[in-house]
């Protein structure tokens, strides 16, 4: 079911981590619906902007992590890959990422779309596209799951102020303070989105043990180390300073190469922690009221520990990385 996943013969970044090696059979009709959907809803406005959506293959990344769900629960988690990809653009590229007002602006717009109220005037395209995409999203889920997803955008929102911050500041997060500041930053909210997918929830019990907290934490994890490594030459080329090997390097002082050989340590541990909570999760299952469809948390489940796999597949084929590998 799976592979090792290679850099395609780039040195020391074999990061033993299984691919899933599946693809949803609808991958390539999922991507042209994404094209149009973004033209739709103002994502994309030009021709230019058109083909660099195409050519990030955002919709193989949601197809190798779903690979036998509905076909309409794939469309939505590629419309909140494209998405949350476009916001972090704004964020890095835009006056947002020097800017803690327009940050705190953006986000209470966001709220208030999560909470059921129209897109203010004059919103970016960002929250404008959100408008669309969460009464998809939402119908049918719970009052507690609305709760839970709005939390981890408000996590992931104090997160980007923090980087302004250190931005502003020129200083770099501590190395203890790094990874739950990069897990934040990475989205949390992405692995909500699986239970609609899957048109299923996971129950508050399930969601409230250590074992569900660390599955999602070790996966998220994973995905943002590993990313880390693959843009370390832009990002160290661009002076940006969230990076794990940026934060250990200034921190201890040391060399790029043994910094990196930290965050490869760091890993492979992460990779037993991710096992080791799947194990966890699904003995808790047992435990907890019974699922009224464990078949679909177990699927979940596997969605959450294939997200590593399926992300690093997707960096080492999406133009939007390509550049990383040639610079």
């Amino acid at each position: 079911m799976t592979q090792l996943a290679r850099a395609a013969g780039v040195p020391g970044r074999d990061f033993g981590i299984r691919v899933p090696e599946k693809i949803h059979p609808a991958a390539e009709q999922i991507g042209h619906n994404l094209l149009g959907w973004a033209s739709r809803v103002g994502l994309v406005a030009d021709d230019r902007e058109r083909a660099r959506l195409d050519a990030a293959r955002f919709h193989l990344l949601a197809a190798r992590i779903l690979p036998d769900a509905p076909e309409g629960g794939v469309e939505i988690f590629a419309q909140w890959v494209l998405w949350l990809f476009h916001l972090d653009d704004e964020q890095d590229e835009g006056a947002m990422g020097r800017s803690a007002e327009l940050v705190h602006a953006t986000y209470a717009a966001i709220t208030s779309i999560v909470e059921g109220k129209p897109a203010p005037a004059g919103a970016p395209a960002s929250v404008t596209a959100l408008a669309d995409l969460w009464v998809r999203t939402a119908r049918g889920m719970s009052v507690q799951w609305r709760r839970r997803i709005l939390e981890h955008i408000h996590h992931h929102r104090d997160a980007f102020l923090t980087q302004v911050a250190h931005r502003q500041n020129g200083t770099l997060a501590s190395p203890e303070e790094y990874p739950s500041l990069r897990r934040d930053d990475n989205a949390m909210f992405m692995y909500d989105l699986l239970e609609v997918v899957y048109q299923t929830e996971i129950s508050p019990d399930l969601v409230a043990t250590p074992g569900w907290a660390e599955l999602c934490a070790a996966s998220s994890d994973l995905v943002a180390w590993c990313n880390d490594v693959v843009s370390l030459p832009r990002e160290s080329a661009q002076g940006e300073i969230t990076n794990y090997v940026i934060v250990l390097r200034r921190a201890t002082g040391c060399d790029e190469r043994t910094a990196l050989e930290q965050v490869h340590a760091h890993i492979a541990r992460r990779m037993h922690d991710l096992d080791e909570a799947e194990r966890d999760v699904l003995i808790a299952a047992r435990h907890l009221a019974p699922s009224k469809d464990p078949d679909r948390l177990r699927l979940v489940v596997r969605a959450i520990r294939d997200i590593p796999g399926a992300h690093l597949a997707w960096m080492y084929a999406s133009g939007r990385h390509q550049e990383r590998f040639t610079s």
